[in-house]
């Protein structure tokens, strides 16, 4: 099984990141893969949406809610087989049985924001295959996380009739999980996973401008990070 995801964001300072990164791909990761029911790891850094991403931003609602929002410079994903994975132990009891070294390197992270998902379901897209090949996520992901102000039966709706069924159609995607938090808000979030940066860039716009997608917009609030793009750095993309 494959069907939670702990969620990780947060920015580091300059000064730290050659330091962290080194831990955290070297030691840390490796360290979390050898924990029962982890299946797999990826190490985003969040890269600018681009300006032909603009237009649709500037649609989107905010919340003025400062919790919500993180560091926006890294993303990291642990995949685990269900979200018990996650929760035996929690993070708050992995943070008591910290060593010194890994307590410091946390402790460099700026603006922390840990979120478990539940995966409620995904498409694959053209390139599923290389995500199997792969056995983690994309070298391109996109993920956002909101809260709806209206009807989430319509989200849903929306979600399953337009919005994946577009998805699955458009290259150079390898899929889109549709995501449930199960630890604190926002409760929605969605990944959408790409073989390339200009693959999401040509491609993934296009599927804005519809009038369903406008109503849909206009009913969900967005933490103020949110959509973030990222490219993975580890496990390096080949």
């Amino acid at each position: 099984m494959n069907n939670a995801i702990w969620a990780l964001f947060y920015d580091i300072s300059s000064d730290d990141e050659d330091e962290y990164l080194d831990w955290f791909h070297s030691q840390h990761i490796p360290e979390k893969l050898r924990r029962e029911g982890y299946l797999w790891a990826a190490h985003y850094q969040v890269v600018d949406p681009g300006h032909e991403f603009r237009p649709v931003l500037d649609r989107l609602h905010y919340s003025d809610d400062d919790a919500l929002s993180s560091g926006a410079g890294y993303i990291a994903l642990f995949g685990g087989e269900t979200t018990r994975t996650f929760y035996d132990p929690s993070p708050d009891q992995l943070k008591l049985r910290q060593d010194p070294l890994t307590r410091y390197m946390i402790g460099l992270r700026i603006k922390p924001l840990s979120i478990i998902y539940c995966e409620e379901w995904r498409v694959s897209g053209p390139q599923s295959k290389a995500s199997e090949l792969s056995g983690t996520t994309a070298p391109i992901i996109q993920i956002g996380r909101f809260e709806v102000s209206h009807s989430e039966l319509d989200l849903g709706a929306w979600y399953a009739q337009e919005r994946m069924p577009a998805v699955e159609q458009i290259s150079g995607c390898i899929g889109a999980r549709k995501l449930l938090a199960s630890s604190g808000p926002p409760k929605h979030s969605v990944l959408y996973e790409f073989d390339s940066t200009e693959a999401r860039e040509k491609n993934f716009p296009g599927l804005e401008n519809t009038p369903w997608t406008r109503r849909i917009h206009e009913r969900i609030i967005h933490s103020k990070d949110s959509p973030l793009v990222g490219s993975r750095i580890w496990p390096r993309v080949c």
